[in-house]
């Protein structure tokens, strides 16, 4: 028992050595400093780890240049004396200044009928024109 005593009394002194030693909130002088490096795409927050905050933000391309569908076609042209010429787009019909907003599969487009020639006519489509003949077949 005067032997575990010993050891215990041992202990406390050891430790209440090493407390007067270094007292708290005072760095020694050749510490290392910590450095933080802050690269985006590099680590994840640690407490939020689905967040996307550290992700790298890609570029899209807006390059794309925009045509008109080959699913609009002009389907018939009227051009009756005295009256305002008028011609059929995909079973649309409209006058000159006209647009209508044509569903093709699951893709809505909006068609503006810009002229009506004698044979043809000039669609705008997502700000892009372009003549479409009168479907072959037709007079």
């Amino acid at each position: 028992m005067r032997r575990s005593l010993f050891i215990l009394t041992l202990s406390f002194a050891t430790i209440g050595e090493l407390r007067a030693a270094a007292p708290a909130g005072i760095v020694p002088p050749n510490a290392p400093k910590s450095v933080f490096v802050d690269e985006p795409g590099f680590g994840r927050d640690p407490f939020f780890p689905n967040s996307i905050d550290r992700r790298v933000v890609t570029q899209v391309d807006t390059t794309v240049t925009a045509t008109v569908p080959v699913f609009i076609t002009c389907k018939g042209i009227s051009q009756a004396p005295g009256k305002k010429p008028l011609a059929i787009i995909n079973n649309y019909t409209l006058a000159e200044g006209e647009e209508f907003s044509l569903r093709y599969g699951s893709q809505v487009t909006k068609v503006k009928l810009v002229q009506i020639k004698e044979r043809s006519v000039i669609v705008e489509v997502n700000g892009v024109s372009k003549e479409l003949p009168l479907r072959t077949g037709f007079n």
